[in-house]
């Protein structure tokens, strides 16, 4: 898409969907370390669930493009790779099992968040110019990753910060 001016909400929408393409694309690749490095099952389990679910966006952002007469290329996006590496620098770095899985959690986060952005913002484009078919691949992907996003609370809020919580000092709990 290089060169290519972005004149209306049309040629934004099909940038975003590019972008989203590749977002996805690097969640599939990263998905699978980050399941295999968590310590907590449950937590693995997440992660192996929205591989799932993610390998299924994609195919929606395929089916969405073409259902507007684009071929399915993606459109490379920086700060994906960089949620990604942050990822891998946890699961390299971090050797205490509690905490790793509490900042696996945030990275995962992290990419939820970024990505409902995204999905966010091309459902409305699509709805406003009326894509309805669009619009409905989009809100269920949406769905999906608010979805997986509150089952990541869940999961910190359940057990994981607890256990990483434990052998801090009291000033460090307060601090922290």
């Amino acid at each position: 898409m290089a060169g290519k001016k972005f004149d209306t909400l049309h040629d934004l929408l099909i940038l975003k969907l590019h972008s989203l393409l590749d977002i996805e694309t690097q969640l599939v690749a990263a998905l699978p370390k980050m399941s295999k490095a968590s310590s907590d099952k449950g937590l693995s389990f997440a992660f192996e669930k929205h591989l799932g679910e993610t390998e299924n966006h994609v195919k929606r952002l395929e089916e969405a493009l073409g259902e507007l007469g684009e071929k399915a290329s993606k459109e490379k996006v920086e700060a994906i790779r960089g949620l990604v590496k942050d990822a891998s620098w946890v699961i390299k770095t971090i050797k205490n099992d509690a905490a790793r899985d509490a900042l696996l959690i945030a990275a995962g986060q992290y990419a939820e968040h970024y990505e409902m952005a995204g999905y966010g913002a091309a459902h409305e484009w699509a709805g406003l110019m009326g894509h309805d078919s669009v619009a409905s691949l989009l809100q269920s992907t949406l769905d999906e990753e608010k979805a997986a996003d509150e089952k990541l609370k869940e999961l910190a809020k359940g057990r994981i910060n607890s256990r990483a919580n434990v052998g801090m000092t009291p000033m460090e709990k307060l601090s922290g």
